[in-house]
């Protein structure tokens, strides 16, 4: 069985022994399986006890996914979807606000050097928990 360790993308965090506020995950766009994955993934972050919301931020709607999930989606699910706005820009102001626990985005294309620090930032501001989501064609 092998052991697998999560790290920092960053030398900066390491150097300053601080835990990042940002997850990353690459999933493949045609593939079920990620849907399923990522709609389990959402819902699960939806029914924390915490009071605060996950915030959803994408150039699409949410519900699509989460039709799968049944009955229950999106209860705790705050839905922004991008018309024309920088995605990094709208996470970051949710970040900011300290209003979700975690804010997700779901993107197409990797994340800048910038738009990354933008989003530590923000995430630390709020206390809250980035979770970018790259989809692959």
């Amino acid at each position: 069985m092998a052991l697998i360790e999560q790290t920092s993308l960053f030398s900066n965090a390491q150097q300053h022994n601080t835990a990042t506020r940002i997850t990353d995950i690459v999933l493949s766009s045609q593939a079920h399986l990620s849907r399923t994955l990522l709609a389990a993934m959402l819902m699960q972050l939806s029914g924390q006890t915490e009071e605060r919301w996950l915030c959803w931020v994408a150039d699409r709607p949410l519900k699509p996914l989460l039709d799968a999930c049944g009955k229950d989606r999106g209860q705790r699910i705050l839905q922004v979807v991008s018309n024309g706005g920088s995605l990094c820009n709208i996470a970051a102001r949710a970040l900011e606000r300290g209003k979700s626990h975690t804010v997700a985005v779901l993107t197409n294309t990797p994340l800048s050097t910038e738009q990354r620090c933008a989003l530590e930032r923000a995430a630390l501001a709020g206390d809250a928990e980035c979770l970018v989501i790259q989809l692959q064609n």
